[in-house]
């Protein structure tokens, strides 16, 4: 009776879910470094990692032994 059962759940699955498509449908390359192009060039620094080494900055000034702690991170 479970082979049974194992063999109808097995007929439904494969009528449920299509093949799996192991090749893409068209060349991904070209569209990866499209999008690589669109980026932001390297020299722009976003905001908030300015905002980062000003909190770090100061918490080294009003700390000054929190420098070890953070040399140990780095």
């Amino acid at each position: 009776m479970k082979e049974a059962s194992d063999a109808r759940i097995k007929e439904l699955l494969q009528q449920a879910l299509p093949p799996a498509n192991a090749q893409p449908r068209r060349d991904l390359w070209p569209e990866m470094l499209r999008r690589l192009d669109q980026r932001a060039p390297a020299s722009a620094v976003p905001w908030f990692d300015w905002a980062l080494l000003a909190l770090v900055a100061i918490c080294v000034l009003a700390f000054p032994h929190s420098i070890t702690v953070l040399l140990y991170y780095l």
